[in-house]
């Protein structure tokens, strides 16, 4: 017997056809289906520094090209640098009158420099000077090219509202018909000079100076050919940086270890969660960066009934091996539950639960009132796939309705379990139930040991806090087994 709890062995099937583990899923209570990572919107909340805690807005963090200014990294290992503080001597001025030297009375001031406890990298191996504060106030270095990607970004944002002024003059006069407004300006008579200036955009003639005063650059044919000192110079490559160390700095590139400046470090996003088919938040975390905790949760692991491999069998090509599950429910609600063959299911098409109309209409009317965003062609054609569920053996599904009670923290320290007389359910304890089942194997089957099984279980679901419903759902599982032997 090979036990296998991993959660790689016992994968369900998305709503768009991926096949992802319990853990890796979300669960949308609007729209009662199980949602991937392929099936939601990504939505950043906040800017924020892993190593200081410091929340930024957006445009803030737009402004300090999403780094931080007091925290850094170290540029050869790329540990975080720390902050550690010397005593600087006081300097020794000549008396006056005589030749000799005297001490003014004065204290050792404290002095801090950048230190890696990785690989003993310091700010003082590059020649920065000591600084007198412990954070912030580190010279940041220019960069050679700043002008020239000034100039293209300006330019760059000169065509794009050039292109965006032609369109919508093309829009203009494609719906210039009498009575008819396409704009506001167009009938209330605000020019677009005027909007542009009360919206804080550039003007129209300053647009066309930044695209007639752009000088393009010219490739030149001739390149500079190399020194001396590339062919006849000894390589030392503990004085070279590698590629990764390069490529950490973009602006500056340097060749040489003796050219590594302390990196910023780079800022962490707290990101929200949204389903992409009715809009609503899968996951909202707490805005404090030292919070870890969620104002919206809806994983799929607090929702869904939860499948475990206690133990399987080898699995022989023509034969039928025993294989004991594990069913926990993970609502705070009684459960019923059914194990089916994935044939037996409804269409994707076809309703969920006919027995409540109301259930579907009060969906409907949430859905309408959701936010109208446009979803992604991709994403569209994504959803419409079928799952490719190939299952090499066939799982011998018994037609029993299952209890399963809610769950409760308390009873997780309980050992008593309830052992009941029957060949199929081993025992029963809380939440979790223990199945004995059968699994089929095709003769002449090689490979790996793969079993489909589908689950329909009963939800209710306490969106709205004053009627709670009750709604027939169903999942499809892929159990991996191991191989099959011959």
């Amino acid at each position: 017997m090979a036990y296998m709890t991993q959660p790689d062995y016992v994968k369900y099937v998305c709503s768009c056809g991926q096949i992802k583990p319990i853990t890796s899923l979300y669960f949308c209570r609007h729209c009662l289906q199980i949602r991937c990572g392929f099936c939601i919107c990504h939505e950043v909340d906040s800017h924020y520094c892993a190593n200081c805690l410091e929340n930024m807005p957006s445009s803030e963090a737009r402004l300090k090209k999403n780094r931080c200014s007091s925290c850094f990294e170290c540029p050869s290992c790329f540990h975080t640098l720390s902050t550690r503080a010397t005593l600087a001597q006081p300097r020794q001025t000549p008396e006056q009158g005589s030749g000799d030297s005297k001490v003014e009375n004065k204290q050792a001031k404290k002095m801090y420099y950048l230190s890696c406890f990785n690989c003993r990298w310091t700010s003082r191996d590059v020649g920065i000077p000591d600084q007198p504060v412990a954070s912030g106030g580190w010279p940041e270095r220019v960069n050679p090219n700043a002008t020239r990607v000034n100039q293209l970004l300006d330019y760059y944002k000169a065509i794009a509202q050039q292109e965006k002024q032609e369109k919508l003059d093309r829009e203009r006069k494609k719906f210039a018909i009498r009575g008819k407004y396409i704009t506001l300006t167009d009938k209330t008579g605000l020019t677009g000079a005027m909007a542009r200036n009360i919206a804080g955009l550039p003007s129209s003639e300053s647009t066309m100076s930044a695209i007639a005063n752009f000088v393009p650059s010219v490739a030149s044919a001739e390149v500079e050919e190399l020194s001396e000192e590339f062919y006849t110079k000894e390589l030392n490559l503990n004085q070279i940086t590698s590629m990764a160390q390069r490529l950490a700095a973009p602006e500056w590139q340097p060749s040489s270890v003796a050219r590594l400046y302390p990196v910023a470090k780079l800022l962490s996003v707290k990101r929200s969660q949204r389903c992409r088919a009715c809009d609503h938040n899968l996951t909202k975390p707490e805005y404090n960066p030292g919070s870890i905790k969620f104002k919206i949760e809806l994983l799929a692991f607090y929702h869904v009934p939860e499948v475990k491999i206690i133990s399987c069998e080898p699995v022989r090509a023509g034969g039928v091996c025993q294989l004991l599950l594990k069913l926990s429910n993970p609502t705070a609600h009684e459960m019923q539950l059914r194990l089916l063959q994935p044939a037996d299911l409804p269409q994707p098409g076809a309703e969920p639960d006919k027995a409540q109309p109301d259930t579907l209409h009060s969906l409907d009317t949430s859905l309408e009132k959701s936010l109208n965003l446009d979803k992604e062609e991709v994403w569209r054609e994504t959803v419409q796939r079928e799952a490719c569920v190939a299952a090499t053996c066939r799982m011998l599904t018994p037609d029993l309705a299952l209890t399963l009670a809610q769950r409760d923290d308390a009873a997780e320290y309980d050992d008593d379990a309830t052992h009941d007389a029957n060949d199929i359910i081993m025992w029963r304890k809380s939440n979790k139930v223990a199945l004995r089942l059968q699994v089929e194997c095709a003769a002449g089957a090689a490979g790996a040991a793969t079993a489909a099984l589908a689950l329909q279980y009963r939800y209710r679901n306490a969106v709205p806090a004053h009627e709670p419903r009750d709604h027939t759902l169903h999942a499809t599982l892929l159990l991996h087994l191991g191989d099959i032997c011959g």
